[in-house]
């Protein structure tokens, strides 16, 4: 038991503990943004397990989470599915999708791995622009209802919120046990040397497959969730900056923290829709959230900018020890 009292785990349910109570004192509009971060959160932990734990940078990750939203889109659209049905095709397609991806991928390190990831995200974006009889092409697919469940319908965003909540918690926990498991144990050893790796007879081939299609799966998922969200989908929608946006928040919170990942996505979710209540940063706000942005990466990635952490850090202690020690005395 003393295994899972961590800092890390403990933050997490800090976490949660904060998001179950958000609907009671938020509005409408705040409550779209926290469902968003909820997807955001999703999202970035299957690629930070893809990142942080397998070591691989992908820069089309976007594609497995356009691949879940037009999956679940087009089978409501065509079939009537409810969402029950459609999350099975969903999980099938983008690991299909997923382990398709792993094959070359998994034969090539460098920079070849960067154009093999953009490539396969604008494959998927020609094919679902072109694709007229099942994406509609680019008109895209409107009217998408809210999520059904064995017959019952979600009749407000406060039952989507808890739905999306119940899968960032089952996420982490998963994500918290593959990191822990045989598997994670060999894909943070091929991250850190994979000849070394291979030498103590890890086979770098399945692990990397099996890793790509776990990650595609849950960015599917995240995007099933986000079609049924917006009750719109359309290929303009999903673009390279969704995957730069996904980046940012796996490094923001750190390489294969996946609390850390958490706190990135509701810092860099929240932040640009704060930053529209200011007249004066209205027109700049993305100047604004870039420079934020560019000051916490410094902050935690660079030499002068974790001794300014530790050291601001070591003063607040100094600071606290005294008044501990004024108490006592």
């Amino acid at each position: 038991m003393k295994k899972y009292l961590n800092s890390k785990n403990i933050l997490f349910v800090l976490i949660i503990a904060g998001m179950a109570v958000a609907p009671f004192i938020t509005d409408a509009y705040q409550l779209r943004v926290l469902i968003s971060c909820e997807l955001n959160m999703i999202f970035a932990m299957s690629l930070n397990l893809l990142m942080g734990i397998g070591g691989t940078v992908s820069f089309g990750h976007v594609a497995f989470y356009e691949i879940g939203a037009y999956t679940t889109a087009s089978l409501w659209y065509h079939f009537g599915w409810d969402y029950s049905t459609n999350f099975i095709f969903v999980i099938l397609i983008t690991g299909l999708a997923g382990l398709l991806l792993a094959l070359p991928m998994s034969r090539i390190t460098g920079r070849y791995v960067t154009i093999i990831t953009l490539s396969f995200a604008e494959i998927v974006s020609l094919i679902i622009k072109n694709w007229d009889p099942v994406t509609l092409g680019q008109m895209g697919i409107v009217g998408i209802p809210s999520i059904t469940l064995f017959g019952m319908r979600f009749k407000n965003k406060i039952q989507f919120f808890y739905f999306a909540l119940i899968f960032v918690i089952v996420t982490y926990i998963l994500m918290y046990w593959l990191v822990n498991s045989k598997l994670g144990r060999n894909l943070q050893a091929m991250r850190d040397d994979s000849i070394a790796a291979e030498a103590m007879g890890i086979k770098l081939f399945p692990n990397k497959v099996i890793v790509f299609t776990i990650s595609a799966i849950f960015a599917g998922i995240a995007g099933s969730l986000y079609a049924h969200l917006m009750t719109y989908v359309e290929p303009a929608t999903f673009n390279a900056n969704l995957s730069f946006n996904c980046i940012s928040i796996v490094v923001v919170g750190g390489l294969g923290n996946f609390t850390g990942t958490l706190i990135g996505a509701l810092f860099l979710t929240i932040l640009p829709e704060y930053l529209r209540k200011f007249e004066f940063l209205f027109k700049y706000r993305m100047i604004a959230y870039g420079m934020v942005l560019v000051i916490v990466m410094w902050l935690n990635h660079s030499i002068p900018g974790l001794k300014l952490k530790q050291s601001i850090t070591g003063f607040f202690r100094k600071l606290l020890h005294k008044e501990t020690a004024v108490e006592e005395v």
